[in-house]
């Protein structure tokens, strides 16, 4: 697209760009091996008033933040708060589905699914966490929470109970 007429300015913008860009460039290449001071970057004084340039730092410098953002990750990591038989993170206080859950355990403390839940996910006080977990516990062994071992379960109460009625058919 050609433009009807170009202004000086446009043509100054232009200029300052391009020093600016050869600035940065330089300061790239010669990191490692220039001084601290900004005064090592060049007379293009416009350029660096357009385009501040951060002072340089040494390599070591350079490597330190990867070094200590290693050393924060291993520090953040959340499995390590996990409480015994938690599988997924907490949730925030303020979730719809966290307050249904709590809710329900309150009202039910039976209730398969709330049990399973709360576990699961760390809802609660470790003491009630604690109390929960054994209930959470009993209730795997005996394969509320296995479906092939409900369907299994099923079955077996439906084959029993038509054993049942034949019996009472044919007397």
């Amino acid at each position: 697209v050609a433009l009807p007429c170009r202004l000086p300015e446009f043509d100054q913008i232009i200029q300052v760009v391009c020093v600016a860009s050869r600035v940065a460039s330089f300061v790239a290449c010669q990191l490692p091996a220039m001084a601290s001071t900004p005064q090592s970057l060049g007379s293009s004084g416009s350029a660096m008033i357009l385009s501040p340039v951060k002072t340089p730092r040494t390599v070591s410098t350079l490597l330190s933040p990867m070094r200590s953002s290693k050393h924060k990750e291993s520090k953040l990591d959340h499995r390590s708060l996990f409480k015994e038989g938690q599988k997924h993170l907490t949730p925030p206080a303020a979730d719809a589905t966290r307050a249904f859950y709590e809710s329900l355990l309150e009202e039910n403390p039976d209730s398969h699914i709330a049990v399973r839940y709360c576990v699961e996910h760390g809802v609660l006080a470790l003491d009630a966490h604690k109390k929960l977990l054994k209930k959470y516990n009993h209730l795997k062994e005996k394969g509320a929470f296995n479906i092939s071992q409900k369907i299994k379960k099923a079955v077996e109460k439906k084959h029993k109970r038509g054993l049942h009625t034949r019996t009472l058919r044919t007397s």
